[in-house]
């Protein structure tokens, strides 16, 4: 009997003794340093070669893979956090393939998250831009929460997505808070996110904090936002991640994305300073926040954050993460190398800021002939672009055409198709806002004067088949899904027509942009670019 005592009265010395171990907390006295890294805007940026055998990436996924391998060996792999704060499903063939090609095996951005060990993921509008068909399913293959605060199912009222995510490691307890874009519906057809709404990132923000401190009790809190860096002052819903930082109280650091820009630094909020992250584009560089937290009877009572960014640029590919994908690689190379016809001229966008192109002229003739419509809107997509004549494939399509864009037919009337112009124009002349949405038009005749002061910029002469041109007379006007949603405000503040309204004027709702080109190819054989010269600039 005495031993069975023995053994209870010890068993209960070990049940106090790790009682209190729960109570005073598991992390002892001292400083504590977890290493924070997150990619964003990758854009199916997987591979470090350019489908063939000789032409490389000078960065990819496979050089970041370099990086967090030799992170998780200097820290150990419980002193690493990797985050994505989104656009991973567009922009490469890498996930074009397998977004609506190969739609049964394991998707290639499934394969990297888990390959790599990310620890969350934020959604960005690019990856709404694939369709539920694609986001449902990887979000169900991933190891890991695919975050967005903000898209909220209009059934339930609780996040679509995961609101956000706890990550216990090292007795280090860090929050990492999600938000996508709210502009989303904006840009995007309403079937691609169907049961679902998206919030501005404030007031609500500031309630998930709260709601996270109260539940969760973390040491670390982390905004991961699928949202441009905007500036301080201003409250812009797309970019604001900077006015965030200025703003709210209760968070440590801040990933952006979105506008690809690079940034690494402070922004004070009143109380103190806020680390603030961007890392750029495809891959081209790796945000990295290192934390060091001072612990006193298991509280934190000094927090430091290091931000900087890693340019991947001259970093070495990892050999084993382009053996384990080397079966995807030769799949997407397959598919992109394969021929679809011939260009019979050179193709570039050498000069097409000055006058009509051929590249651009290219896209507004494909949108009439497809559509049926009187007048076609179309910007300059890829500023890079230069193909040579001969046999093109898949790949030289998505260099031509990048973005998965459907084509629309609006109604307009013809004060509005010049409002809209002027818009256009004024940006593109006096060199503001982004070059994607410096439109131009096919369809009419029309001069262009280059005082760059709106509303006294545009003559039109006349329809394309020289009749006359009314202004109180509605026309059909072809336009990506983009522009058609509200995309870059065209519709809105430059022909004038409320957001609330453009729906109604949608007559039509084509076909993916990029695929009705590759169908023109394959029945033609061949791609023949030719300026339309609709508009010229005049002094």
């Amino acid at each position: 009997m005495k031993g069975v005592f023995k053994t209870i009265i010890l068993a209960c010395i070990i049940l106090l003794q790790a009682l209190s171990s729960c109570r005073t907390g598991e992390i002892k006295d001292g400083t504590y340093t977890i290493e924070i890294y997150s990619t964003n805007d990758v854009h199916g940026r997987v591979f470090d070669s350019l489908y063939t055998e000789k032409e490389r990436n000078p960065y990819s996924l496979s050089s970041l893979s370099t990086i967090i391998k030799q992170a998780r060996e200097r820290r150990g792999e419980k002193g690493v956090i990797l985050l994505d704060a989104g656009d991973f499903l567009q922009g490469d063939n890498s996930v074009y393939y397998y977004n609506y090609v190969d739609t049964v095996s394991e998707h290639i951005f499934s394969k990297v998250v888990n390959y790599l060990k990310y620890d969350a993921v934020a959604v960005g509008n690019h990856d709404i831009e694939a369709g539920h068909g694609v986001y449902d399913r990887v979000r169900k293959q991933i190891l890991v929460p695919y975050l967005a605060a903000n898209a909220v199912s209009v059934t339930t009222g609780s996040s679509y997505f995961s609101p956000y995510h706890i990550i216990n490691k090292n007795g280090i307890k860090t929050a990492v808070i999600g938000l996508t874009n709210p502009n989303i519906k904006k840009w995007l057809s309403e079937h691609l996110y169907t049961g679902m709404d998206f919030y501005e990132a404030l007031p609500l923000l500031d309630s998930m904090i709260k709601e996270v401190i109260e539940k969760e009790n973390p040491h670390i809190i982390i905004g991961l936002f699928h949202i441009g860096l905007g500036d301080q002052a201003t409250y812009d819903p797309e970019n604001c991640s900077k006015y965030i930082a200025s703003y709210t109280e209760g968070v440590d650091l801040i990933f952006a994305a979105h506008d690809h820009k690079k940034f690494a630094g402070f922004v004070n909020n009143g109380r103190d300073s806020v680390a603030l992250m961007e890392a750029g584009s495809r891959a081209s560089g790796v945000s990295k926040a290192t934390v060091s937290l001072v612990f006193k009877d298991g509280k934190v009572v000094s927090k430091s954050v290091m931000p900087e960014i890693i340019e991947l640029q001259g970093i070495a590919p990892d050999d084993e993460y382009n053996g384990f994908f080397r079966n995807d690689f030769i799949s997407v190379r397959n598919f992109t190398k394969k021929d679809i016809g011939i260009l019979k001229f050179d193709l570039n966008s050498e000069g097409v800021l000055d006058g009509p192109s051929e590249y651009v002229d290219l896209i507004h003739k494909l949108q009439l002939e497809s559509s049926g419509a009187d007048i076609s809107f179309a910007a300059p997509l890829n500023h890079n672009l230069k193909l040579s004549e001969g046999v093109i494939n898949f790949q030289d399509l998505m260099s031509i055409y990048p973005f998965e864009n459907n084509l629309y037919v609006l109604e307009m009337f013809g004060y509005e198709i010049k409002g809209y112009l002027e818009y256009s124009y004024t940006q593109w002349i006096n060199k503001t806002g982004m070059k994607y949405n410096y439109d131009s038009a096919a369809g009419i005749l029309y001069e262009v004067k280059l005082s760059g002061i709106e509303g006294n910029m545009i003559r039109i002469i006349s329809l394309a088949d020289g009749s006359p041109f009314d202004l109180k007379k509605s026309y059909k006007v072809a336009m990506t899904s983009y522009r058609a949603n509200g995309g870059g405000d065209l519709l809105t503040k430059g022909a004038k027509i409320p957001e609330d309204q453009l729906k109604v004027r949608v007559l039509m709702m084509g076909d993916d942009i990029r695929g009705l080109l590759h169908k023109k190819i394959l029945e033609r054989g061949e791609l023949t670019p030719e300026k339309l010269n609709h508009w010229k600039f005049v002094k």
